[in-house]
């Protein structure tokens, strides 16, 4: 008797009775056929939000040692600028007395500002907005590290999920085959070593085991070491992001996503800071304008004069502020940073295409193994009416059917290696969980 019961595993029994062999050889034919009819494992693209995990592994990292030392979060809290002061107020004090015994002295006491200017103000503004953008990219760069490193981990987890239970599929139907091969063989229809022949293709599947076991593990030790947890969610498939409409944002492609990478907003964020750090430089604003109050006093024996002031130094902004070897650093600084950026660029596209190229090529294998499939259930179930004719064409067929199950086998993690291909095409984008 055969069935197939509701979770797409194939069981096979038989009752075995001499007189009733041809019954059971057909039996066994029938019984293959239906076991490569069997439709390969899928795993569909249900939408799921993933970004939980992401905060779970931000706030693990941010609790670790290294993340908790006081040293940059304390210092960032007592670190403070002024407002309008390039550094410092300072008194001088001064005392000039006579040479002549004639009993006259002068005695000063300044207080100096050193006060902003308006533009060097402006520019201040300027730098904070930028460093506070500066600093939501590094954050953001940090997620997108984390998001990363939590794909690789699921995605490999699940990968090698996958090619574990086709191999127990695989195992399972030749243990069934190895039964009855063996009730077969005790009744002198097929020789023994058709048993062994089934012995070896199951020595294969037990040494892809092992390694498929290793890859799980170290998946689940990283992604437990991410966020804490001991099971993998069972949807991890982004649908939320749809590549299509993502490339149709620009005329060039996807650009106008790759130009929201962390990476490249950082890049741009620190050119500009420079930008704005020498501008300021070369326009002089950089050298404070400084308001002394002055409190003079002048005595002697017949008089004795008092003075209070107020004094202005302005900086006078004509030409170029900048020494040459300033100048020159800049330049050298602002090349390099224009050929970062530009290989930056290059090698994000470079590799937005590349991933978008295997999408494409999936999909290509998809309509391919899915008519493998169909011409390898063809070729088996014609071989099989043949099989029993011989040694040699026994083991024709039981090659053939071998290859059936793998090219199955190879159609569902094609089509699970699509949705893992997805997810990278995010991260090389720079889309976050």
């Amino acid at each position: 008797m055969c069935s197939l019961p509701k979770d797409n595993s194939l069981t096979i029994s038989f009752g075995l009775v001499k007189s009733h062999m041809s019954a059971v050889k057909f039996s066994i034919k029938i019984c293959l056929i239906i076991a490569l009819a069997i439709s390969s494992y899928s795993y569909g693209a249900t939408s799921n939000d993933l970004s939980p995990l992401l905060q779970l592994s931000q706030t693990r990292l941010n609790k670790t040692t290294f993340n908790a030392m006081p040293l940059n979060d304390n210092r960032s809290v007592q670190l403070s600028s002024s407002t309008w002061l390039t550094g410092l107020p300072s008194i001088s004090l001064s005392y000039l007395g006579d040479l002549d015994n004639s009993n006259i002295y002068e005695q000063e006491v300044s207080l100096n500002l050193p006060i902003k200017s308006f533009s060097l103000h402006q520019s201040d503004n300027k730098l904070k907005r930028l460093t506070s953008s500066l600093l939501e990219q590094q954050v953001a760069l940090q997620k997108l590290y984390l998001s990363g490193l939590l794909r690789q981990s699921m995605w490999d987890f699940r990968i090698a999920l996958v090619k574990s239970n086709q191999l127990q599929r695989k195992a399972s139907l030749l243990e069934q085959l190895h039964v009855q091969q063996k009730q077969l063989s005790a009744a002198g229809e097929f020789p023994k070593v058709n048993l062994l022949l089934l012995d070896r293709e199951r020595v294969d599947i037990d040494l892809a085991q092992i390694e498929l076991k290793q890859q799980q593990d170290e998946a689940m030790a990283l992604f437990q070491s991410l966020t804490g947890l001991s099971e993998i969610p069972e949807n991890i498939e982004e649908s939320g992001h749809n590549m299509a409409e993502l490339d149709v944002q620009s005329i060039h492609g996807a650009d106008v996503v790759l130009m929201q990478h962390p990476l490249w907003q950082l890049q741009s964020l620190q050119q500009q800071f420079q930008d704005v750090m020498m501008t300021s430089q070369q326009a002089g604003e950089q050298d404070p304008w400084t308001v002394s109050l002055t409190a003079k006093e002048t005595a002697g024996d017949l008089s004795n004069d008092q003075h209070l002031g107020v004094g202005i130094s302005i900086p006078l902004g004509f030409g170029s502020a900048l020494s040459q070897r300033e100048l020159s650093v800049w330049q050298k600084d602002y090349q390099d940073h224009r050929i970062n950026s530009e290989r930056l660029y290059l090698e994000l596209k470079n590799q937005s295409q590349k991933l978008l190229l295997q999408q494409h090529n999936l999909r290509k294998q998809q309509a391919l193994l899915q008519r493998g499939v169909s011409l390898s259930r063809t070729i088996t179930e014609d071989l099989a009416k043949v099989k029993d004719q011989n040694q040699m064409g026994y083991e024709i067929w039981l090659r053939r059917y071998m290859d059936a199950l793998d090219t199955e086998s190879r159609l569902a993690l094609n089509q699970v290696a699509q949705q893992q291909l997805h997810s990278q095409q995010l991260q090389a984008l720079g889309i976050s969980l």
